[in-house]
């Protein structure tokens, strides 16, 4: 009798779960929901060029499953097999019937006030060269947002008119699947992008790092000019000194060349403010017969509070 038949069946069964890839848990792996999230914004614009009426997309499902489980929801789709040699693994990106229809519908003057035509007839040449086109643009945008986290290259091998359970490879895989609704008019459809867990199983330390991304709909040239414009405003700047305290009737017989006393010398601050927002104290000066401000100090929000509490207004 040999050993292995030997060990009891749960001895087996526990050592080969010691084996076991650990599952990838998508709860920690804030990175991979944002890169698909970006995706989602990208389509929504690239379909300007598909369709008139304005397309959008959303992510709605991001969760593990078997491979032939979930392909088996999505059989009657259009779908494209990716292999990278960075992963040495499948990709498969997908649509459903009624996103394809949908765009038809849309593309060719539909106005949204009829049901897309649906039928379990074979996708047309024309349909599946709309498919291909969505695949073009959706493909190179993911590996671009993956960039940071992995520099991993897709080669499309083939597209599919019927999905079947055994697309990607003999065996039944744990996979990662990701679901984005898409909408056009009072229709939609689902785009669908299923990735193998061990093809992300070495690049999870990365993905479960939290990292700013711009938006993708960001126009940098837009961005620089915004800034430029904003930093070269013209704005003006008050100092503010206290004076004397008068009557309305000695406020009224001011005159032309009046010298009026201010309350304040060379060590007296002033407040220097734009828009009726203090920003320094400042102290005076004189340059080429010209009165100047001499910056002192930051303003403090928080100790100017408290002062005015204690002194009221004029405390400093």
């Amino acid at each position: 009798m040999s050993t292995e038949q030997s060990q009891p069946a749960g001895s087996r069964r526990g050592a080969e779960k010691l084996l076991e890839a650990p599952k990838l848990s998508l709860d920690r792996v804030p990175v991979l929901h944002n890169i698909f999230e970006r995706l989602a914004v990208t389509c929504s614009e690239k379909f300007r060029d598909i369709c008139l009426p304005p397309a959008s997309f959303f992510v709605n499902q991001l969760e593990s499953g078997s491979s032939w489980d979930v392909l088996e929801s999505y059989e009657d789709s259009i779908a494209a097999v990716y292999y990278s040699r960075e992963w040495d693994a499948n990709i498969l990106i997908g649509l459903d019937r009624r996103f394809v229809f949908s765009v038809i519908e849309a593309a060719f003057g539909g106005d949204g006030s009829t049901t897309p035509f649906e039928s379990e007839r074979p996708f047309t040449s024309l349909e599946i060269r709309l498919a291909k086109r969505v695949f073009e643009f959706a493909i190179p945008a993911f590996q671009e947002f993956l960039q940071p986290i992995s520099q991993a290259t897709f080669e499309l091998e083939k597209v599919e008119t019927r999905v079947d359970f055994q697309i990607l490879g003999q065996h039944d895989i744990p996979i990662v699947v990701v679901q984005i609704l898409f909408q056009v008019m009072d229709n939609g459809g689902r785009m669908f992008v299923l990735i193998p867990q061990s093809a992300l199983q070495p690049i999870r330390k990365r993905l479960e790092r939290v990292r700013y991304q711009e938006p993708a709909h960001g126009d940098p040239d837009w961005a620089r000019r915004m800034q430029d414009g904003v930093v070269r405003a013209d704005v003006t700047l008050e100092g503010t000194l206290d004076g004397p305290e008068l009557t309305l009737d000695e406020l009224a017989d001011l005159h032309v060349g009046q010298i009026i006393r201010l309350a304040a010398d060379t060590q007296s601050l002033v407040a220097l403010e734009c828009e009726g927002e203090q920003l320094f104290w400042c102290k005076l000066g004189q340059a080429k017969s010209y009165f100047t401000l001499i910056v002192d100090s930051a303003v403090d929000p928080k100790q100017e509070f408290f002062s005015g509490l204690i002194f009221g207004p004029k405390g400093r």
